[in-house]
């Protein structure tokens, strides 16, 4: 009946971990000594918009990889987000950051460009070399950005 317990008492306590970290997005923690590093950002199914962005950076080749989707679900208004990447160090300042404008998700109601796009990602991130080596993790973040 004891080792039953502690056994159910294990896995709940593993469950209950897995389900926290769930909720965090935008960050991924890794190493400096990894060679590619990952982080992913997603907003729950709700109005104005929704989204998910995942990139990928390889940190000898300094090229960041993914992809964005939005979708408007707004009769009458657009969606203008912007895609942030911050390149932080293994002591938690920010080294670098990274805008990439995404491409307007129109109203629902317009009938002159979609309401949802898939936008991949392909660009070199400008890392200097002497940085390089002390990138620790990526943070990525979704925002609003002006007309």
């Amino acid at each position: 009946m004891t080792a039953r317990f502690i056994r159910k008492a294990a896995v709940a306590t593993a469950l209950a971990g897995s389900l926290a970290t769930l909720g965090s997005a935008g960050v991924a923690s890794a190493s400096v000594s990894d060679p590619v590093l990952q982080a992913t950002a997603q907003s729950p199914y709700a109005p104005p918009c929704s989204y998910t962005a995942s990139v990928e950076w390889n940190r000898a080749t300094s090229n960041l990889n993914g992809s964005m989707w939005v979708s408007n679900h707004m009769w009458f208004e657009a969606c203008r987000k912007m895609l942030v990447i911050t390149f932080v160090d293994n002591e938690g300042n920010s080294a670098a950051t990274m805008d990439i404008t995404l491409p307007t998700a129109c109203a629902t109601t317009d009938p002159t460009c979609p309401s949802e796009s898939v936008t991949p990602i392909n660009q070199v991130a400008p890392i200097s070399k002497y940085v390089k080596p002390f990138i620790d993790h990526l943070d990525v973040q979704v925002v609003d950005r002006p007309r």
